[in-house]
């Protein structure tokens, strides 16, 4: 691991690259419990370390996903189960206890909760999807637009300013110069190679099945902008009502960017979750301990 430097936009907050995950780029900062983030398409773990700064005591770890940032594409038959359970694995042996993501990380945060329900402590999803759910038929138009811009002369400059474009995704932090100049820098360098051959379809297929969100026995977090996209508002209902302690929180003035466009207030709720699950496990594990301190005393 490279030694800490210092992110230009956190005065103060120190970020490492923190090696990588079986070709997965991971970044992280500060100590305590841990926390993963996944962040949404075309985005990267940079996207992260800014809103850092509002939720301190944690050590938090950022992934890459396949096809972003400085990670790999999908290996020929690596499917969105094989990428949960690496994740999965990987975060364990990191110390994290709570995951965090949003949009597209929504689908892989949920395959990795599908199928291990038990792993972690805490889920917060934020704008979520699944796959085979609800989809929005403008946002598949802008996508084929994508599309043709690639396969035609589109430079990684004009094809993210397309896509930055679409006003249902992008609106609610076009309205914060400074979060979408941050945003920006961080899309600008999105290669679009996804857009090749097969893409994203290895993590995006087969449906997900969310009634087994029944298994989930930790708290999931769902959150939503006041303005998000009906496919993705539609989804977050569906996930929150198939687990058992899901809970969906409507943020204010924001839209499907909801954590981009106002981390104070959404990081603010992000860790009181997370703070209630910790507690919560302390008093399992409390209870755990006097049924085994009472079963020995009655073995006495």
């Amino acid at each position: 691991m490279s030694a800490d430097r210092p992110d230009p936009s956190v005065p103060g907050l120190a970020v490492a690259d923190d090696g990588d995950w079986d070709g997965l780029a991971v970044i992280a900062s500060g100590s305590g419990t841990g926390v993963l983030w996944l962040h949404g398409y075309t985005m990267s773990a940079a996207v992260w370390p800014p809103l850092w700064r509002h939720l301190p005591g944690h050590r938090h770890v950022a992934a890459d996903l396949p096809w972003h940032g400085r990670s790999r594409p999908p290996r020929d038959g690596e499917d969105r189960a094989a990428l949960a359970d690496l994740l999965v694995t990987r975060a364990l042996d990191a110390g994290v206890r709570h995951v965090v993501a949003l949009s597209f990380g929504t689908v892989v945060a949920l395959e990795m909760a599908l199928r291990h329900p038990h792993a972690f402590a805490s889920w917060t999803l934020a704008a979520p999807s699944y796959a085979g759910g609800p989809q929005d038929r403008a946002v598949e138009r802008h996508y084929l637009d994508l599309l043709l811009l690639r396969r035609g002369d589109g430079s990684r400059a004009r094809t993210a300013a397309l896509w930055m474009s679409y006003a249902p995704i992008f609106g609610g932090i076009a309205a914060r110069p400074e979060a979408r100049s941050a945003l920006a820098d961080v899309v600008g360098g999105h290669a679009w190679d996804e857009l090749d051959g097969t893409g994203l379809r290895p993590l995006l297929e087969p449906r997900q099945p969310v009634a087994r969100l029944a298994a989930l026995d930790a708290p999931l977090l769902v959150l939503v902008g006041d303005g998000e996209i009906p496919a993705h508002r539609a989804c977050a209902e569906t996930i929150a009502a198939a687990a058992p302690r899901g809970l969906l929180r409507v943020i204010p003035g924001t839209g499907h960017l909801a954590p981009l466009e106002e981390p104070r207030t959404v990081l603010g709720i992000v860790g009181a979750h997370i703070a209630e699950a910790e507690a919560d496990a302390a008093n399992d594990a409390a209870n755990a301990n006097d049924a085994a301190n009472d079963g020995d005393a009655g073995h006495g």
